[in-house]
């Protein structure tokens, strides 16, 4: 890591020899529980997002989680189905505490709020995530729209990556007021809160109210529906297989993400490319740090 200013504020800019611990050796006696499971939780009626949440779970997996476990509402299951290769499919027919326990039962990561919707039931679904979940929790879209609704309190274990519209929803600021000093209100909230925030951005932020991390990958095709849930999908991936530093995560999955996404505008164009480019290339990018 190399000492950068953005807009002002001090941090430092990752590199990709920074990412390598992030994925330690792999043994010839490792397993696919070795690498933990990844609940990803999302999708409703009127957003079935089939393939956008397909892209969420294949990047999981792409980026090293033994088991991808996909929870939607029954009512969506048959449009995302067809989908699915590698990931494992279950359908809700709610989100009581009772459905949401099985769905969460024995992962290492979850990832939440993509394609969600906006209702009372989806509250309380991140509201019970945040209050019984003691391994990483990513959450983003949707969810960080019903986060802002509650009062929470973190165990520390809580990814939030917000673009600018939701981190305004979050922490009560004007977008002029954020843009002024976009690192001082992304430290700030995550003190605050004691969470791991990632802003994204054409510079993405990510900081634990301590650090600042500085990601600058990626490309103008990702400016494309879906590319939000594939950096969800790979952060909760890597936070399956190592939760050590969850900072560091999202910065190597914002890392992820924008490699590929270079990669994937290079092969097609700006302006053509979509988030499935982007997953087709996670590979390279996790070459790029194993290789380093």
């Amino acid at each position: 890591m190399t000492e950068y200013v953005y807009k002002g504020a001090a941090g430092l800019l990752c590199d990709v020899g920074d990412f390598k611990k992030v994925f330690p050796p792999r043994g010839k006696e490792c397993h696919k529980g070795t690498f933990g499971t990844a609940v990803l939780l999302g999708g409703c009626r009127r957003y079935s997002g089939a393939v956008k949440l397909a892209n969420a779970s294949l990047s999981a997996l792409k980026c090293g989680c033994g088991i991808c476990r996909l929870a939607v509402e029954d009512r969506i299951a048959d449009y995302v189905g067809p989908y699915l290769l590698e990931s494992t499919l279950m359908p809700l027919t709610s989100f009581s505490p009772e459905e949401l326990k099985t769905a969460f039962d024995g992962a290492a990561a979850v990832g939440l709020g993509m394609g969600f919707g906006r209702s009372a039931d989806r509250i309380k679904a991140v509201e019970y995530a945040v209050n019984s979940l003691s391994c990483p929790l990513l959450i983003d879209a949707d969810g960080l729209w019903a986060l802002s609704r509650i009062d929470y309190v973190s165990r520390g274990n809580l990814v939030l990556t917000p673009h600018l519209g939701e981190f305004c929803r979050l922490c009560g600021k004007t977008a002029e007021e954020i843009g002024a000093d976009p690192v001082g209100a992304a430290v700030s909230y995550a003190a605050e809160h004691n969470v791991v925030l990632l802003l994204k951005g054409s510079v993405t932020v990510v900081t634990d109210g301590e650090r600042v991390l500085f990601v600058d990958r990626g490309c103008p095709g990702m400016a494309t529906a879906g590319s939000g849930d594939v950096l969800s999908g790979v952060i909760t991936g890597i936070n399956s297989q190592n939760g050590a530093d969850l900072c560091l995560n999202a910065a190597c999955g914002a890392y992820i993400c924008g490699v590929a996404g270079e990669y994937a505008q290079k092969e097609k164009n700006a302006v053509s490319m979509t988030a499935s480019d982007t997953v087709a290339n996670i590979h390279r990018a996790v070459s790029e740090i194993l290789d380093a």
